[in-house]
């Protein structure tokens, strides 16, 4: 068996050697009546423990009880029933019933987060949301989220939250969404909003006028201008009957800011840079672009809305985004056409004598997203809920929704998601140009009454002024600049985030 060997804290006892045998009184030694047997040693004294001792463990015991229960146990409970927040959503083109689905498939996820959908009217939308915000939250109806126009960020940029980091790796926003989204919507390297659709501009054609004038689809402006004699059709007194496109003028022609806008991008042109180059570049494109109309007289004054003429069957080529296409089906259902991309500008490449032709490759983009108001003291429930709508799964049923009540939804803004559109009628233009798009402050239809609003007047004064041979190129170019620097100013913009 071991051995264990104890070591005991106390001294070692004495063992007790053993007693001797009692011999017989000897009566030869005297016996001495004084001697006394020595006593046996005292008893040390027990040592009781201090009468506090008890209560200072039972102080300590609750001491520990009370940090673990506030430790652990109160933020576990308060957890799992947190206080229920509701977020006011302001949307603007999806109605209840297409959003609707997907907010009781959130709310069911987080129960403790309820969202107040408002399908608001386009009219003064801008300009009511901007005073709604700056009430300041807990104001009324001050919106959590809002939807705006990716070129609102210099009106809105002191309203909005920056996308939080964790919500931006989530998405994958640097890597599944298109490019023009990481050039448009962010500033000093945040994201300021989150896209949940794309937009842009494409050639609408109808098929009918193209076969019979027997005319390919243009790939460059050249190509476009070439065929135009061929497919405009006028009377005996030469007013045009079949217009060959719509270009050249602003007032009766529809997205006439994001042609121009796309001109401009194509032509290198900036709106920030002054320099003699650079204006030469502004006005080659108005130049180009009002020819249409001064010189081709290919399109006029006296025609109705491009909308209008396109739908009606008298128009060969027709710029516009997806959403023009529900309108032109109610006009008319029975049109036949499609869509394709724009055309591009033809540039020079190589020395003397090895001039070859290339083509640009930049489409124009214009499209809507969705923001959280920067003194919203849910931020980070909005968040959640932004990303939540952001999500394959979610964009998907959207589609799927909208689909049904409108025959498409809104096109993806993920890349991975955009590509199964490539299929469906109408939007394969929409998708095979999105990943080389760029937007701007020309863009149509937003009804901000602000930067886009004021800086399409002044492009629009160009353009009748020059049509109208009221003034010459260069008075006109003095006025524009003069106008486009108002804006600048204005607005506070800079070369990092204006766009043409």
């Amino acid at each position: 068996m071991e051995t264990i060997d104890i070591q005991s804290p106390l001294p070692p006892r004495p063992v007790a050697e053993p007693s001797p045998v009692p011999e017989s009184p000897r009566t030869d030694i005297p016996t001495d009546d004084t001697s006394v047997s020595s006593p046996a040693p005292p008893t040390p004294p027990k040592k009781s423990l201090p009468r506090f001792l008890p209560f200072v463990i039972g102080g300590l015991a609750l001491l520990l009880v009370a940090f673990l229960v506030f430790k652990f146990l109160l933020p576990s409970l308060k957890n799992k029933n947190p206080e229920t927040v509701t977020l006011t959503y302001w949307g603007l083109w999806e109605r209840d019933e297409i959003i609707n689905g997907v907010i009781a498939d959130f709310e069911a996820k987080y129960p403790h987060i309820k969202i107040k959908y408002i399908h608001s009217s386009k009219d003064d939308y801008r300009t009511r949301l901007a005073g709604r915000l700056a009430k300041g939250a807990g104001s009324g109806e001050v919106p959590d989220i809002f939807r705006i126009h990716s070129s609102w960020l210099p009106m809105f940029k002191n309203n909005l939250a920056p996308v939080p980091a964790k919500v931006v790796s989530s998405l994958a926003l640097d890597k599944d969404f298109l490019p023009v989204y990481r050039r448009d919507l962010m500033i000093n390297q945040k994201y300021y909003a989150i896209p949940l659709m794309y937009d842009g501009l494409v050639l609408f054609y109808n098929k009918d006028l193209i076969q019979k004038a027997g005319v390919d689809l243009p790939k460059s402006w050249w190509d476009l201008q070439s065929s135009l004699n061929r497919l405009t059709v006028r009377d005996a007194a030469g007013n045009i009957e079949i217009a060959g496109a719509a270009l050249g003028l602003a007032d009766n022609i529809d997205h006439w800011s994001d042609i121009l806008g796309l001109l401009l991008r194509q032509n290198g042109a900036s709106l920030t840079k002054n320099s003699q180059d650079n204006t030469a570049q502004i006005s080659s494109a108005l130049i180009y672009y009002t020819n249409f109309a001064n010189k081709d007289r290919t399109w006029d004054e006296t025609l109705p809305s491009s909308t209008t003429l396109f739908a009606q069957g008298k128009l060969a080529f027709y710029f516009a985004p997806s959403w023009r296409i529900f309108d032109i089906q109610a006009l008319n259902p029975n049109l036949s056409f499609a869509t394709a991309p724009v055309p591009q500008t033809p540039i020079l490449t190589g020395g003397s004598g090895t001039d070859s032709v290339n083509l640009t490759n930049i489409n124009w983009a214009t499209y809507w997203v969705e923001a959280v108001n920067a003194q919203s003291p849910h931020q980070a429930e909005a968040w959640t809920f932004l990303e939540y709508l952001a999500s394959p799964p979610v964009l998907e049923k959207l589609y799927q929704t909208a689909s049904v009540d409108r025959g498409f939804g809104e096109i993806y803004p993920r890349t991975n998601l955009a590509a199964k559109l490539t299929t469906a009628p109408y939007l394969k233009a929409f998708v095979d140009s999105a990943n080389t798009a760029q937007s701007g402050y020309l863009s149509s239809f937003t009804h901000d009454d602000g930067l886009n609003t004021e800086l399409s007047n002044y492009f629009k004064d160009a353009i009748n002024a020059l049509t109208s041979h009221q003034a010459s190129e260069s008075e006109t170019m003095t006025a524009l600049q003069n106008g486009i620097s108002q804006v600048i100013n204005k607005y506070q913009l800079s070369d990092d985030i204006l766009k043409p």
